[in-house]
């Protein structure tokens, strides 16, 4: 008996594609290792490092930009301290060191450290040895805030003021602070945060609404310049309410957005972010997201269906789906959320493989402004910083809900119109900047009120 088979018919083209297997990622955006140019980029900016939760009275070892690091607390005053792995005697890990007071000792030799490197004491040497004088070991600034450790690893010389937002020591916000990891590249975490219409379908249309229904609605994207980077206003009409949601992007990987689960029913005036979030590289293919999530009493505004949970907030996760890989293949697999699409994408994603369009501006925007800073600090220019124009101020950002009460305008197109809205919400935004707290807040909502009234 023969069986006959129709072979299939299409445009079968995988033999001539081929060629995708050959390609190799972009080391200029890709590579954080010492001396690399972005690696070199990224050192110039206090970006967090760890929890400081996670810091108990033993080191704790971790992987910062392709450095073997440890942090430890000191015992006299409690301040942290972050050093390379290795003491610099004869390379025993400090992770097996012994944290004493003002700094940490090798528990091989007894060599005894400071919190910035310096050789406090050799006592295995005799009196006369000179070694504390030529030798040190590698260590980096550190602050601790709000449960984060944020670190400087650039040039001494190079140090920029440590930037505080707005939305970092807002009355009445509770910051929750979370850290989790993935096994990619960095740039494909961050880029995460720069496409918002990844929204539309991820989140809500390709399986089910993972925040909340009115996500299917294709929004209108523009993107503004601000006085510390970028920030975009998403645009959806939901019946007379135009909803303008902002998210804030400073470089190299800071980004904050809107509430996580908010209801757009009726008028909201400059409500703030549900989350502020930092991408730090491990290594080339390792990153962390490091972020708070920011939990009001006025909650209720963003969370009408009570979504959210403080509880689950923490080291490895978050209260909001598909950020972590906690969950069944099978269930990734049938409802995929944002950690899926990143780390899918490969350790490190191949852009030359890509197609990019329309709806990926955001992409290639950041893409741009990251290339053009790591081209311009080769070039010897200083990294723009986010505390530029802002020296001992709050730093001020965007990032949030706006819902105004404008119905269709009769006779005119809706599309023009959002676009409109978006451009005046924008500039109402940036015209407080240069006020300061409680102060700044006032002035963008009345402005707000006043310009939802003009459409009546």
């Amino acid at each position: 008996m023969n069986d006959h088979f129709d072979a299939p018919k299409g445009n079968f083209r995988g033999h001539d594609r081929q060629s995708v297997w050959t390609q190799e990622p972009d080391p200029e955006l890709t590579e954080v290792g010492p001396g690399t140019p972005c690696g070199e980029y990224l050192r110039r900016f206090w970006m967090p490092v760890a929890m400081t939760d996670q810091v108990g009275d033993l080191p704790y070892r971790l992987r910062i930009l392709g450095e073997d690091l440890v942090l430890f607390r000191e015992k006299k005053e409690g301040k942290l301290g972050l050093t390379h792995l290795h003491c610099c005697h004869r390379n025993m890990s400090l992770e097996f060191g012994i944290v004493e007071e003002g700094g940490i000792r090798c528990s091989y030799h007894g060599w005894k450290y400071g919190l910035d490197g310096t050789i406090l004491e050799t006592p295995c040497e005799p009196p006369a040895s000179q070694v504390k004088k030529k030798a040190c070991l590698g260590a980096y600034p550190v602050i601790e805030y709000k449960g984060l450790a944020f670190a400087f690893m650039g040039p001494a010389e190079a140090q920029p003021p440590f930037p505080v937002m707005d939305t970092f020591d807002d009355e009445g916000d509770e910051l929750a602070p979370y850290l989790i990891k993935s096994p990619c590249n960095w740039l494909q975490v961050m880029e995460n945060a720069w496409d918002p219409f990844h929204v539309v379908y991820l989140h809500t249309l390709a399986v089910r609404s993972q925040f909340i229904d009115a996500f299917a609605e294709m929004p209108m994207i523009e993107f503004h310049d601000s006085a510390t980077g970028d920030f975009y206003t998403n645009v959806r009409r939901v019946d007379d309410i135009v909803w303008i949601r902002i998210h804030d992007h400073m470089l190299p990987s800071f980004t904050q957005n809107g509430g996580h689960f908010p209801v757009p029913d009726g008028s909201r005036y400059f409500g703030r972010c549900g989350l502020s979030r930092w991408i730090t590289p491990i290594d080339d293919t390792n990153t962390m997201v490091i972020a708070w999530r920011h939990f009001r009493d006025a909650y209720a505004n963003d969370d009408p269906k009570g979504l959210t949970d403080k509880s689950k907030v923490g080291f490895g996760k978050t209260d909001f789906y598909g950020q972590d890989p906690d969950r069944p293949y099978e269930m990734r697999q049938r409802d995929p959320g944002d950690y899926d699409a990143w780390v899918s994408q490969g350790p490190r994603n191949i852009h030359s493989r890509e197609n990019l369009s329309f709806t990926d501006r955001g992409v290639a925007k950041a893409r741009r402004l990251l290339r053009n800073a790591i081209r311009a600090l080769q070039n010897g220019e200083r990294p723009a910083q986010p505390t530029d124009g802002f020296a001992d101020q709050i730093i001020p950002t965007y990032a949030g809900d706006t819902m105004l009460r404008i119905p269709v305008q009769e006779g005119r197109d809706d599309g023009a119109v959002l676009k409109e809205i978006s451009h005046q919400v924008a500039e109402i935004y940036k015209s407080g900047d240069h006020l300061q707290g409680d102060e700044r807040k006032t002035f963008i909502k009345d402005a707000l009120k006043k310009y939802e009234a003009s459409w009546s």
